[in-house]
């Protein structure tokens, strides 16, 4: 068995594909440091990724064989980069278990469950290179206003320009956060959280907006809900 058989099994391409692409750009970025062992590595991969993931596991909106399919993906996937998390794998054994009594998957998944658990059990091999990640690109503007849910408040951002070729998004956070979605209104004149452009980030990993960890099926960015990133404004906003 092998991980990209069980990641095939679980029949969500987009998730798996978000969950895959993020964790080799953390490796990578982790691998780039001289001289650090494997297990600085993943000290610097793991708890991100699983503060990231760990939204779309507790959203109450989020259905119960889509939470058992990611924790199984993020078990694979983290094994497959050379890391194990107890926890997560615990989990991911459960989930196993629970989406073959709701027959969830198919029924190649479950004739072979025992080989995936075998295999997420295993001792993981750590990466001798760098992964390779893909070409970033993003379809936000400059001029957009974005928000984002965190900890039951939003926070936005403006879109001051694109990176490259569309690479990633350079933001720059307005003062303040919201108990929900914040109006236009709310945010015209407002200044940004910090002097001196330190309120400005590039940030990667935003193809249109939403991303698996915050949104588990595609949905309006028009409409944002909870824990979700949105374009609030098209270009042509005016920045904090």
């Amino acid at each position: 068995m092998r991980h990209q058989q069980i990641l095939d099994k679980l029949a969500a391409r987009g998730l798996v594909r978000a969950m895959d692409e993020e964790l080799a750009r953390w490796v990578k970025h982790q691998m780039l440091y001289p001289g650090r062992s494997w297990a600085e590595v993943e000290r610097g991969v793991i708890p991100p990724v699983l503060l990231r993931w760990r939204c779309l596991l507790d959203d109450e909106d989020i259905g119960a064989a889509t939470k058992n399919v990611t924790r199984v993906a993020l078990a694979t996937l983290l094994h497959k980069y050379g890391f194990q998390d107890p926890g997560t794998t615990a989990g991911a054994l459960a989930a196993v278990d629970e989406l073959n009594r709701q027959v969830v998957l198919s029924d190649a998944f479950e004739r072979q469950s025992p080989e995936i658990k075998k295999l997420l059990e295993s001792a993981p091999v750590p990466l001798t290179r760098r992964p390779r990640t893909p070409r970033t690109l993003s379809f936000l503007r400059a001029g957009d206003v974005i928000s984002f849910e965190l900890s039951g408040r939003f926070h936005a951002a403006y879109v001051r320009a694109m990176h490259g070729a569309n690479e990633f998004p350079v933001i720059e956070f307005y003062a303040g956060t919201f108990t929900q979605p914040p109006t236009w209104a709310q945010l015209s004149g407002r200044a940004a959280a910090a002097e001196h452009a330190r309120a400005r980030f590039g940030s990667w990993g935003w193809p249109t907006g939403p991303t698996p960890p915050t949104r588990c099926c595609p949905s309006r960015r028009s409409s944002p809900t909870r824990r979700t990133v949105a374009i609030h404004f098209r270009a042509g906003a005016s920045g904090p």
